[in-house]
């Protein structure tokens, strides 16, 4: 079988595989089970379109970037193309990444099926010169997290105290971030919770670990892009895994709720935060989580929850398990490798496991 990585230039950082060594070690492991596989990077839509139109048909596309260039610096939904030409796409669609990545729709979507978020209020330049009396009369109250609707990663996200603060705030991303307007949501007091989600044919895994800065309480901190970036620690930051019986019951129960509602393929990192009554609420669902070995966040993880086996077999069980459900879901070949180790094969006391039977109950 043939795997193509299709990676965009000017947007490697909010893909899966963020730097180009990053890449070449997910194609040796692919190599390694006998998977052809071909790397490129395109400059702009004409080079993406010229790849899709030489790939053979039968050649599962990876593409390691939401965005490609279009020119006058604007940039288009490279999964567009892809699904276009009716190639078989690894991971979510183009339709679910606008929505994973516009926080303002995600929330939106979660909403209108009951699933439980933050209170929040959604500030565009259109009501730029309302936004005091906005924030005066919401519900979300102070202190307040803003951000901005299409980033990634924390980039740009800030806590605020005060309503000159606030305003203040939205003024500057919405100058930071000319394609995001921006989400004020309610101050959650109690430290990340970030849940892993894989499928594999008709079974579901959860990875329920936290994410702890200890320096950086949770009780009165968001994790910043300062702390995102900072290396992990024991004696500071950590992603330990969940025991809680409360939390893992919600999780169980939302997780593949919230992959339904928003349509998520094969892989996902869902994050939220306990609110003040103890009910879990989410604010952020990752289409493209970073795979970068070992540091992302999904391989801390996945390291967490599988603690009887090297990163090295973790990471080439992480890597093969993604690639196996997108070739299911085309009814597509799948190697021999990705069959005899992948992280369903793998055992652990550490995750959370579903079948069809179970989400039908759920």
């Amino acid at each position: 079988m043939k795997v193509k990585i299709i990676s965009s230039k000017g947007h490697w950082r909010n893909g899966w595989l963020t730097t180009p060594d990053e890449v070449k070690r997910a194609t040796n492991i692919l190599q390694q089970a006998g998977v052809e596989v071909t790397t490129t990077e395109v400059e702009n839509v004409a080079q993406l379109e010229q790849t899709l139109d030489n790939t053979p048909a039968q050649t599962m596309i990876w593409s390691n970037a939401y965005y490609v260039n279009n020119g006058d610096e604007k940039a288009v939904w490279l999964n567009d193309y892809v699904q276009a030409r009716g190639l078989p796409l690894l991971g979510s669609n183009a339709q679910t990444l606008r929505n994973l990545l516009q926080k303002n729709d995600c929330q939106r979507i979660l909403k209108e099926v009951g699933l439980p978020i933050p209170t929040h209020l959604i500030l565009t330049r259109s009501n730029l010169k309302e936004v005091s009396s906005l924030l005066s009369q919401s519900a979300v109250g102070f202190p307040m997290v803003l951000k901005p609707t299409a980033e990634s990663g924390s980039v740009g996200v800030r806590m605020v105290t005060t309503l000159e603060e606030a305003n203040d705030g939205v003024q500057q991303i919405l100058a930071d971030f000319p394609l995001s307007e921006v989400i004020a949501e309610a101050f959650l007091p109690n430290d990340d919770i970030t849940c892993g989600f894989f499928r594999l044919g008709n079974q579901v895994m959860l990875l329920p670990t936290a994410y702890i800065v200890k320096s950086v309480a949770g009780k009165t901190n968001i994790l910043s892009r300062k702390e995102r970036l900072q290396e992990w620690s024991e004696n500071d930051k950590i992603q330990p895994h969940i025991t809680e019986q409360h939390i893992l019951e919600q999780l169980q129960l939302y997780i593949p709720q919230i992959v339904e509602a928003l349509n998520i393929e094969d892989i996902s990192r869902i994050d939220g935060r306990l609110d003040t009554k103890g009910q879990l609420r989410f604010f952020d669902a990752n289409g493209l989580p970073a795979l970068d070995f070992p540091e992302s966040v999904m391989n801390k993880q996945c390291f967490t929850c599988f603690p009887d086996y090297s990163q090295e077999e973790v990471y080439q069980a992480l890597i093969h398990t993604i690639v196996y459900n997108a070739l299911l879901r085309y009814d597509m070949e799948v190697p021999q490798a990705f069959k005899d180790h992948n992280l369903f094969t793998m055992t652990s006391q550490c995750i959370l496991k579903l079948d069809e039977v179970n989400l039908a109950l759920g």
